[in-house]
């Protein structure tokens, strides 16, 4: 790895640090730094997030760390009050306070939406920062809307429902341990009525899914990879396939993939091909600000379509 960061550090300085939001800071990710394209540098107020995908030399991270501590002492010292990094390459993930402290019960804010997150115990911080402009869709698109959020993890898609005037949300996920959280993301908004928490297999539960239709928005956000139950390449279709026993005569959908091997192309034949020309393509949402993708066939793909008339 390079020892230039200048790259992370003008990326830093051209940040909205100020709206004391979370937000990407550097997304080397999207590869327009060749070097640096393991990178990914958060904010998750009051900590900055370093995230690698490569193994590190001890000697580089520690440099790395102590530059952007430095820059963030010197420059931003009222905002940040931490650093964390996480290495992500190989089986297992790695995650360490480098310096400062982080809050015990730690809330960042979009958009006016509070959400709980966990930067040190686990690979997932409890919310995705490149899907905000999802999360706003959504909440421009839910007024007195029965929504259906499947895959829903933390339910960041919910409380923005909820905050957008949804009547009901039904939130999916086999994960309980997330199911939890997002309750609590819904409590630490003020919203106690109105939504449900199904702990459930989505590809053996479509019947309960049935029970409740038609929904007027339906949102599917699967993980590109989930070991035992959901592969993007091989199960997405199933899911695509009872889709149209939930729509009524105006259903919006938010259909996602965030797997750089599947195409913007690629994913519209996939949906046009397994939902039966039930749904027409509206547009591709634009990339949350800071995200920017040399190749956007390879970045994550947020897609509107409509019931077809």
């Amino acid at each position: 790895m390079t020892n230039d960061f200048s790259a992370i550090l003008n990326a830093l300085a051209e940040a909205p640090l100020a709206a004391n939001e979370l937000c990407r800071v550097f997304h080397g990710r999207g590869h327009s730094v060749a070097e640096l394209s393991h990178i990914n540098l958060d904010f998750y107020p009051p900590a900055l997030f370093l995230v690698s995908y490569q193994e590190i030399d001890e000697q580089v991270l520690a440099q790395l760390t102590d530059t952007l501590w430095q820059w963030a002492q010197k420059n931003a010292p009222a905002l940040v009050g931490a650093l964390v990094y996480q290495q992500r390459s190989g089986i297992n993930t790695r995650n360490a306070l480098m310096h400062g402290e982080l809050p015990q019960e730690h809330h960042v804010s979009e958009n006016g939406i509070k959400f709980k997150v966990d930067l040190l115990s686990r690979q997932n911080t409890g919310i995705f920062p490149d899907m905000r402009r999802g999360r706003e869709f959504v909440q421009a698109n839910s007024k007195n809307a029965k929504v259906l959020n499947l895959f829903s993890y933390t339910c960041g898609f919910s409380v923005a429902a909820m905050q957008g005037g949804a009547d009901q949300v039904i939130n999916m996920d086999m994960n309980k341990g997330v199911l939890r959280t997002g309750k609590q993301n819904h409590q630490l908004n003020g919203f106690d009525q109105g939504v449900s928490y199904f702990p459930h297999d989505i590809l053996k539960s479509f019947g309960k899914l049935k029970k409740s239709a038609p929904y007027e928005l339906i949102i599917v956000d699967p993980p590109s990879f989930q070991k035992g139950s959901f592969i993007l390449t091989k199960d997405y279709q199933k899911i695509l396939r009872r889709l149209p026993e939930l729509l009524n005569e105006n259903t919006q959908l938010l259909l996602c993939a965030n797997s750089p091997e599947l195409s913007e192309q690629a994913f519209k034949e996939l949906i046009a091909e397994h939902t039966q020309g039930t749904i027409s393509f509206v547009e591709r949402l634009a990339p949350t600000d800071g995200f920017i993708e040399v190749d956007s066939d390879r970045s994550l793909k947020a897609l509107v379509y409509k019931t077809a008339n």
